[in-house]
């Protein structure tokens, strides 16, 4: 789905797939100009999406030949996605970023192409936070009905993140949760922010 192109929900027995015709022409990956337009689009149609039902996001820049290609990929698919989305109804992706310090949280890239989960969620915590990390991680765990961390950013103030897959009843929970910690993170010197909701773009 791009900028400036009109999308469309096309019924494959009791699926709907959203998707747009691209001229080969307009296909420029290695722009990142291109490429974050392309992200802004493809998040903002899921997210109005969502208000309607579950969703399975594709994965940004997803584009097939023809319509025979896709209709394929449906056919050995279809059975997989229906069972996704049973699994997803009634739950929406939070994600919870910490940083040291005081911190202005500046996004200058599209939730899509900035949250990725890391490979692992088995490192230990480490550093002068850990203790306090440990356990928020845990209570955060505890509320979701699956959690993965997000992979290290550059940033060097960012000390923990990690992806939530909330069903919306027990978003107030979460936010009660995080607000029980919030006295002891400010002790500590460390701003949290909660970020959504967004499409299960990390847990399809």
């Amino acid at each position: 789905m791009g900028a400036g192109k009109t999308a469309a929900a096309v019924a494959y027995g009791n699926l709907a797939l959203v998707i747009r015709d691209l001229d080969p022409k307009e296909w420029r990956p290695d722009d990142r100009g291109w490429l974050i337009a392309q992200a802004n689009v493809h998040q903002a149609v899921l997210e109005r999406a969502m208000h309607a039902g579950p969703v399975v996001p594709a994965r940004l820049c997803t584009a097939f030949a023809n319509r025979g290609q896709l209709d394929e990929l449906v056919k050995y698919n279809q059975e997989r996605w229906g069972k996704s989305l049973q699994r997803l109804t009634g739950k929406q992706e939070w994600s919870l970023h910490i940083y040291a310090g005081p911190h202005v949280a500046l996004h200058h890239e599209p939730y899509v192409m900035r949250v990725a989960t890391a490979s692992s969620d088995n490192a230990a915590i480490e550093g002068p936070y850990a203790t306090h990390l440990c356990a928020l991680e845990e209570a955060c765990r505890h509320l979701a009905a699956d959690s993965r961390r997000i992979e290290p950013q550059t940033n060097a103030r960012y000390v923990f993140g990690a992806v939530l897959l909330m069903r919306e009843k027990r978003v107030e929970d979460l936010r009660t949760t995080l607000m029980s910690y919030a006295k002891i993170a400010r002790a500590l010197g460390i701003t949290y922010y909660l970020e959504g909701p967004h499409p299960p773009f990390n847990f399809c």
